[in-house]
């Protein structure tokens, strides 16, 4: 039985892999989903996976996250002491909006009024600024001009 050790050579848990793991990672995942975003979800589960001894590879064969992130979750985890700093999702994680940066513009063009749908925003969009949009996404664009505009009449 091997047994995980902080840098100050404190035991901290004791483990032994038996191979059985394929099974209920998926599975954890997917309850985790419902209480926690995936990336979130993922962490947890590596982190198991990682204090368990499992190597890097395989935790990414079974969580879907990519071998950097392993690689960077190993040396935190082994760095410091566990903290809800690792239960956090940082900012400027994940995609940035196709409309960042000129959000204002376009709201500043919803102002005069000439568009009704979510299908003329999208067009708008595309035409004026270049923005292939989706009908979805209009439609979240102009949920926020809404909600600024409701504020700023407030």
């Amino acid at each position: 039985m091997q047994k995980y050790k902080s840098r100050a050579g404190r035991h901290k848990i004791a483990y032994s892999y038996t191979g059985e793991f394929d099974a209920w990672v998926p599975a954890t995942m997917q309850f985790l989903g419902t209480l926690m975003p995936p990336t979130l979800s993922k962490r947890a589960a590596a982190m198991l996976l990682l204090v368990a001894g499992m190597g890097n590879e395989e935790i990414v064969a079974l969580t879907g996250m990519c071998i950097r992130s392993v690689r960077a979750l190993r040396k935190t985890m082994e760095e410091q002491e566990p903290t809800s700093e690792l239960f956090t999702i940082k900012p400027g994680s994940g995609r940035k909006r196709k409309t960042d940066g000129i959000e204002e513009q376009v709201w500043a063009e919803l102002d005069t009024g000439n568009y009704r749908t979510h299908k003329a925003v999208a067009d708008m969009l595309k035409e004026k600024f270049d923005i292939d949009a989706s009908v979805n996404l209009a439609a979240r664009l102009m949920k926020r001009w809404k909600s600024a505009r409701e504020k700023s009449a407030e």
